[in-house]
């Protein structure tokens, strides 16, 4: 009775290793953000959070919003995640007011630490494995059929048969020529 507990037990836990926190991750910072954008419909936040981005926004006849208008979106720059909270549309620019969305970057460094936990992997060396062990051997190379059936000869040529199959064709003589080549014309 015990043992298929274990077993159970233990193919659970292989298997949240695998993938499942990564469902769990993607679920809290969903969950982030929707909290994130409720808060900012409910107007709690400064202004002096808020980070200014423009966009160009080349479309004729574009005409001026007098005031920014309420907008949900999500942005990340440089590893920090951003949501839209106001857009406007000046001139020929797109103004977005936007909020950093510090919940979001906290699980997602939780997630990259558990990641490199998980697999062995070291966070100073950029994801290097601990051990010189490989752990994965890359199996396409072992597989892959490579045959070159290339021809460039013309009919009632030598040729030449290289490896690869590829067949190199040659004039028994070179010709040779009075005339230089013509000169280029630039129309």
């Amino acid at each position: 009775m015990l043992r298929p507990v274990f077993a159970i037990c233990l193919l659970v836990t292989h298997l949240f290793n695998m993938g499942g926190y990564r469902l769990v991750f993607d679920r809290l910072e969903q969950k982030a953000s929707v909290q994130l954008a409720d808060r900012l419909d409910q107007d709690l936040y400064t202004d002096d959070q808020l980070i200014e981005l423009k966009v160009p926004l080349p479309m004729p006849y574009q005409t001026n919003w007098d005031s920014f208008e309420r907008y949900n979106g999500e942005i990340q720059i440089d590893g920090i995640h951003y949501n839209y909270v106001k857009r406007k549309v000046w001139n020929d620019t797109l103004i977005l007011l936007c909020i950093p969305n510090t919940e979001k970057m906290k699980l997602n460094s939780a997630k990259e630490q558990f990641f490199s936990l998980v697999n062995d992997l070291d966070p100073q060396n950029e994801g290097t494995p601990v051990s010189p062990v490989r752990m994965l051997k890359s199996i396409t190379p072992d597989y892959t059929f490579e045959e070159n059936l290339l021809s460039f000869c013309p009919p009632l040529q030598d040729t030449i048969v290289l490896r690869n199959n590829v067949e190199v064709c040659y004039i028994g003589q070179p010709v040779p020529t009075d005339v230089p080549p013509p000169e280029q014309r630039m129309i």
